[in-house]
């Protein structure tokens, strides 16, 4: 089976994706800011004997900790198979109330650190002839929501280089697949960066508040199908380019991903790829 090194496990669509993985029969490195703080369903599979899931700290911002973990990795499995980059932050405000120094951070957890990640396991699954990214972004990758478009610019970006790796990998053997989220209970939500409105963004936010109430019904608790598209783009022979899921805004997509897919077979075409 394979080796799966998935970030950003803390909780929410981290920790079931790790848990999914390991119902395969998968080997898994589960990583987190703060591993002596993983949730109890990880901890109590890392403390089996022989367990086929470990625990690593990874900070996907800093350099030191991303090169750490992936070395830590392949010195310990000898291989890897399988990156998740789910890691991420949200962040809420206008671009006029965002402060650069957010607008970074936000860029640097949702696209500088996985694309940095991307880096890092792409010798070895070059030498290995195989390999298998997976990038976590959101439905926000494709349309931006007001009031959080730092955030959505940060996924749209990790979407862009997420379909251009996949042409550019392939001839390796190395496939980038990207899932995306619609509107999921996780934590993701509450641990938002935030940033003051304004009075001039009073009205917009209020408007948004509302919309959110009145489609309150399109937010999952069940997290199984986001897991079920990370598995599935992660071991499909030809996976999509990108995986939607979720309900209400995410079914509303599936028209504008589909034409999304004839546009990356247009390029696989220019790539020299049939």
């Amino acid at each position: 089976m394979a080796v799966v090194l998935v970030t950003g496990c803390s909780s929410g669509f981290g920790e079931a994706i790790a848990l999914g993985f390991l119902q395969r029969g998968d080997t898994v490195v589960a990583t987190l800011r703060r591993p002596d703080r993983a949730p109890a369903s990880l901890a109590a599979e890392a403390a089996r004997p022989e367990p086929r899931l470990q625990l690593a700290r990874l900070d996907v911002t800093d350099a030191g900790s991303r090169g750490a973990a992936v070395q830590e990795a392949f010195d310990r499995h000898g291989r890897l198979d399988i990156l998740v980059n789910n890691a991420g932050v949200a962040c809420s405000g206008s671009l006029e109330d965002t402060p650069v120094e957010l607008l970074r951070l936000v860029f640097e957890t949702n696209f500088f650190g996985p694309h940095e990640m991307m880096r890092l396991v792409l010798p070895t699954m070059r030498n290995q002839g195989a390999g298998r990214i997976v990038n976590v972004t959101a439905i926000g990758a494709i349309f931006s929501t007001p009031l959080y478009n730092a955030y959505c610019a940060s996924k749209h970006a990790m979407d862009s280089i997420s379909a251009g790796a996949d042409i550019d990998t392939r001839g390796f053997g190395v496939r980038v697949a990207s899932v995306l989220p619609g509107q999921f209970r996780t934590a993701i939500g509450e641990k938002r960066l935030m940033s003051a409105t304004s009075p001039a963004y009073e009205t917009v936010a209020s408007a948004m508040a509302k919309a959110r109430e009145k489609r309150a019904g399109d937010v999952l608790t069940d997290l199984s199908p986001v897991v079920d598209a990370v598995i599935e783009a992660a071991t499909h022979p030809d996976p999509k380019t990108r995986y939607v899921v979720g309900k209400g805004m995410a079914e509303m997509l599936a028209p504008v991903v589909g034409e999304l897919e004839k546009l990356q077979a247009f390029d696989l075409q220019r790539a020299g790829f049939r």
